[in-house]
C-alpha cells in the first residue's frame, strides 16, 4: 500500500464514511414505530358558514400604577389569559410620546398623570370573548376594559382580504 496516492485513501475513506452513513439512516427509518394514521384533532373548529371570532386580545386601563400592579398579581395567575403584558403610567406615557411624535400638538396636551397604566392580555380561546370583557369589567369595576370585538373594522392595522377579478 506504499504507491497508494494520499488522496486516492481520503477519496475511499470518505466514500466508506458516507455507505456507512447512508446504511445507518436506512436502518433508523424502516425501525421508527408507525403513526397513528387517525389521531383525534383536539383544536376548536368552527362552521365555515359562521364568521371567525374576534381578536382575542384583551386591554384593561387603569388609573393609577397602583391599581394595576395590585390587579396584575391575580391576572398574572388567571387562566383564562396567557402572556399578560403590564405597562406603568410612565411606560405608557413614554411610548405614546414615540408614536404621536408627528401630531406636537396632541403630544404638547399630553400629561404623564392623565396616561393610564395597562395590562394587555391574550385570551386563551377557551371563553367567549364578549362574556369574558364582561366579567373582567366586573372584576375590575374602576378601570376601563377594552372589547375588540366592539372595535370599528378600520382600527385594526390586518390588512382586509385582497379579491383579484379577472379582466375581461
Amino acid at each position: 500500500m506504499g504507491d497508494v496516492k494520499p488522496g486516492l485513501l481520503v477519496s475511499i475513506v470518505a466514500v466508506i464514511a458516507l455507505i456507512i452513513a447512508g446504511a445507518a439512516t436506512i436502518v433508523l427509518a424502516a425501525n421508527q414505530p408507525e403513526r397513528p394514521r387517525d389521531y383525534p384533532y383536539t383544536r376548536e373548529t368552527r362552521d365555515p358558514s359562521l364568521p371567525p371570532r374576534c381578536v382575542s386580545a384583551v386591554e384593561i386601563s387603569f388609573r393609577t400604577d397602583a391599581e394595576m400592579v395590585k390587579a396584575s398579581k391575580d391576572l398574572q395567575n388567571d387562566t383564562r389569559f396567557y402572556q399578560p403584558s403590564f405597562m406603568t403610567q410612565t411606560q405608557n406615557y413614554e411610548r405614546l410620546k414615540v408614536s404621536l411624535a408627528d401630531q406636537p400638538d396632541l403630544l404638547k396636551a399630553l400629561r404623564p398623570e392623565a396616561v393610564p397604566a395597562t395590562a394587555h392580555l391574550l385570551s386563551n380561546y377557551s371563553d367567549d370573548v364578549g362574556s369574558l370583557v364582561e366579567s373582567v369589567k366586573h372584576e375590575y369595576p374602576s378601570a376601563k376594559v377594552v372589547n375588540p370585538c366592539d372595535q370599528p373594522a378600520s382600527s385594526s392595522k390586518r390588512p382586509g382580504p385582497i379579491t383579484a377579478t379577472p379582466r375581461r
